[in-house]
Order: C-alpha cells, then sequence, then structure tokens
C-alpha cells in the first residue's frame, strides 16, 4: 500500500507529466538531507530503480561536514545498489571570481552540472530535483521582498522542459516528508547551514513564516493554495501574451499601434521584449512614450537597441555590425548571396534581348555595359554623403532623403546596400537606380542586375 507521501509524488509525477515512457534516465539529485533522501526512497517505492541514478554536489563549504554528507550518499546508493555521481565544486573561489553570494554561486554550478547529463539526450533523461510544497512558499516571499511580477509569486516550475529539471516534491509539505522518513527508520543529514539565518531562506523558514503563522495557524496550507492559483492565472496570462506575441511580433518588428490604447500596454510590452533583457523602468518609458514621442527616438538594455519606427518596433544588437564591401567582376556573368539575405546576380545581354522595354521593377537594374568604366563594381554597406541620380530628377539626391522621404524602417536604413562604381554609387539595390550609366538608343551591350529575396 502506498504511503502518503509515495501517493502524493505519484499524483503529482501523473498530473503535470514529469515522467513518461520516452524518458530512459533518471536522475535523483541528492545532498542526503531530508528531502533529497524522501524523494529518493519515493521513486524507488514507485518503481523507477532501473531508470535512476543519483548525482550528489559536495559544494566543500563545510569542512568536514560536507565529507560526511558525501559519505552518507555513498553508502546511501551503496546499500540500494544505485550507480552515483559526485562532483566537487571550489564554490568560495566561484563566488568571489563572479562576484555573487555563495547561495547563487552554489546554485549556478549545480544546475550547470545538471544540465550536462541532459543536454542532448532528445529528453531521454531528466534530473528530478526535492523542492517541496514549503520550498515554494519561501520563494514566494523572497521573490515577493526582492519585488516580482506573476511569475515570482507562482513559484518554481513543476517541469522546466529546457533544462529536463523535474520537480516530483512540489507538491509535497515538509511535515509529511519527514513523517515519512521516520516511519521507514530512514536516516538523512541534517545540514548545519539551514539554521543560519545570514541566508536570506533560512531567515524566511525560521522567522518570517512563524510570524505568519502567529496570524494564521493554516498560513502553509492557504500560501500553498495562493501559489496554486497563482499558476492557473500565470498560465491564463502567458496564453494571452502567446496571442499578442502572434498577432504583433515579425522579423520586421513589433506592431505597437495596435497596443497605443491598451490599458495594460506596458506589460504587454514587457513580455514581448522580456527576451531582449529590458528594464521594466525602460519599458515603462517607452509606454509613455509611444503615446506622446516622435518615431525616430531610442531605448537601450544591455545588448539590445531598440528605436521607435513609424510602424514598428525595431530591434538591433547594440553591437555594431563591420561595414560590408564585396568586390564582383562585370566581365562575366555571375552571383552571390548577399550578407542580409537575397540572392544577387548579374548577366550580359544584348540589347535586342529587351525588345525595346526598359522599365522593369525595382529588383532589376540595367546599366550600359560599356559605359562602366572599371571591370569590377563594388557592393558596399551606405556611408554619410552618399548620393544617387535618381531617374525623373534633373539633379542629385542624398540617399539620407531618399530613405526618410520613402519612410524607409530603421532596419532597411541599417542593412542598406550600394552597387558602387569607382565608390559612386549607381543602385540603391533592390530600390533605387541611379541614371548615369542609364541606356539609350546608341546602347549595345546590357549588364542587368537583379536581387531576389525568398518569400
Amino acid at each position: 500500500m502506498r504511503s502518503l507521501l509515495e501517493a502524493q509524488v505519484e499524483r503529482t509525477i501523473q498530473e503535470h507529466r514529469l515522467v513518461d515512457s520516452a524518458i530512459q534516465r533518471i536522475y535523483i539529485a541528492i545532498s542526503g538531507g531530508a528531502d533529497s533522501v524522501s524523494l529518493l526512497m519515493a521513486m524507488l517505492a514507485l518503481g523507477y530503480r532501473e531508470r535512476i541514478e543519483a548525482l550528489h554536489c559536495n559544494f566543500t563549504l563545510r569542512g568536514e561536514e560536507s565529507d560526511h554528507d558525501e559519505d552518507f550518499v555513498r553508502g546511501l546508493c551503496a546499500q540500494y545498489s544505485l550507480p552515483l555521481q559526485v562532483k566537487h565544486f571550489d564554490t568560495r573561489r566561484y563566488s568571489e571570481e563572479q562576484g555573487i553570494s555563495i547561495e547563487m554561486a552554489a546554485r549556478e554550478l549545480r544546475y550547470r552540472w545538471f544540465r550536462s547529463f541532459t543536454e542532448g539526450s532528445d529528453g531521454r533523461s531528466v534530473v528530478a530535483v526535492a523542492h517541496n510544497a514549503d520550498d515554494q512558499i519561501e520563494t514566494m516571499l523572497l521573490n515577493l521582498s526582492m519585488g516580482t511580477g506573476i511569475r515570482g509569486l507562482s513559484g518554481m516550475p513543476f517541469l522546466k522542459a529546457a533544462e529536463g529539471i523535474i520537480r516530483p516534491l512540489q507538491e509535497t509539505p515538509r511535515a509529511l516528508i519527514l513523517d515519512y522518513l521516520h516511519a521507514l527508520g530512514q536516516e538523512y543529514r541534517e545540514d548545519s547551514s539551514n539554521s543560519d539565518t545570514r541566508y536570506k531562506r533560512n531567515l524566511i523558514r525560521h522567522q518570517l513564516i512563524p510570524l505568519f503563522e502567529t496570524l494564521n495557524p493554516s498560513f502553509r496550507e492557504v500560501a500553498s493554495r495562493t501559489i496554486e492559483h497563482l499558476r492557473s492565472t500565470e498560465a491564463l496570462y502567458l496564453e494571452s501574451i502567446a496571442r499578442y506575441r502572434s498577432s504583433l511580433v515579425t522579423t520586421e518588428g513589433i506592431d505597437y499601434k495596435p497596443l497605443l490604447h491598451h490599458p495594460e500596454r506596458a506589460s504587454i510590452l514587457f513580455e514581448l521584449l522580456r527576451p531582449y533583457g529590458f528594464q521594466r523602468s525602460v519599458i515603462e518609458s517607452l509606454s509613455q512614450h509611444l503615446m506622446q514621442g516622435t518615431t525616430g527616438s531610442k531605448f537601450y538594455s544591455a545588448d539590445y537597441l531598440l528605436i521607435h519606427g513609424p510602424e514598428r518596433l525595431e530591434i538591433f544588437p547594440r553591437e555594431e555590425a563591420s561595414p560590408i564591401s564585396l568586390t564582383i567582376d562585370i566581365r562575366r556573368d555571375g552571383s552571390l548571396t548577399l550578407p542580409f539575405g537575397g540572392m544577387f546576380r548579374w548577366e550580359h545581354l544584348p540589347i535586342s534581348a529587351l525588345h525595346g522595354c526598359y522599365r522593369f521593377p525595382r529588383g532589376i537594374a540595367l546599366f550600359d555595359y560599356d559605359l562602366l568604366d572599371s571591370e569590377q563594381l563594388i557592393i558596399r554597406s551606405r556611408q554619410e554623403g552618399d548620393a544617387l541620380r535618381p531617374f525623373g530628377m534633373s539633379g542629385k539626391k542624398l540617399l539620407r532623403r531618399i530613405l526618410i522621404d520613402g519612410k524607409y524602417s530603421h532596419r532597411a536604413r541599417r542593412e542598406a546596400l550600394l552597387l558602387c562604381a569607382a565608390d559612386r554609387p549607381i543602385w540603391f539595390i533592390g530600390q533605387v537606380a541611379d541614371r548615369t550609366y542609364a541606356l539609350s538608343s546608341s546602347s549595345k551591350r546590357v549588364l542587368r542586375f537583379t536581387v531576389t529575396y525568398e518569400a
């Protein structure tokens, strides 16, 4: 007969689809503490023995105590004939090198090691960690204390598919874990650092939660239900955000106009821009600016630049791309792929092949080959002062003015490429041709350029 804890773990695994027949290896992260030992015992009782392998992290933070934890885990795995892998970390050194807390250093080292077992497994391996229901409450309060949104209040996910992390104990209270181990007569290790309230999580566990329990003796149960409600709300919230992302985000940027009068404009923008690392304060400033400001304003994250364009929010890496310069030999037909995409071709034709028609779409440019005074042309990035002599105009027009008057997007401006003869632009590729080498009634040989893009 299943114990209460085993039944709870089994229900959690089934309801949240943490383990299925495709998973061939379940790595149990075991510290030797009550939580991880109970997780191991429950997974063995539920019939997963043949798929289990144990992982133990020795963070070398507590001297002999850390070594005794390792010895205990080795003995436990030997008792049940389970394979075990142990990793030693110089946690203090890593903490100092990265300028982060000991807690954060241990977390980063632990999960980096765990990922080495799941990456490349095509979902056939997972690492089970022993976070329980009380850990969820502590996480919620910790996040609340530092400022958070609905994600931070809804606790840790049961499954992190991208990293292969599962949490089968997450609906199990710590009290039930201790009762379970007591009933089994199973020993476990006590981590002396768990009582050190200099660590934030311990302060919440030993001081803050007991204070809440003076207000409401059922605080843990109530908080767990609240987290579950928030998780359901988060699921609906993310579903809504997914719809906005589908309708507003394109390869050209974010169509912001449907959001201009939305009361939750800032929250939607925050979610759409989350992958680019924009701070909430920057998003709020952007949200206000969209209602009041003119296009062209710039906003920054650590790695990206966002420009308020006339139609979209356009996003670029902050690191400027290197200028492009490609030489092509026009003595013979040829082709190449342009740096920003598109196939660029050139070919020689007799004037008779045009059948008297010299007007073609923008993706085609025609020049009198005999007027060109070079055997090589250059494809390059735009430069300050570039100008063209467009058809229908008596003089020159700066490329900058062409881009502005044509209301080209900022992405199009950044990616503009010019075909040049002796460094003089003769074609804003795919857009505007120069008339200097235009065909005439006396032309005999035509050099035709074509640029095509995949749909």
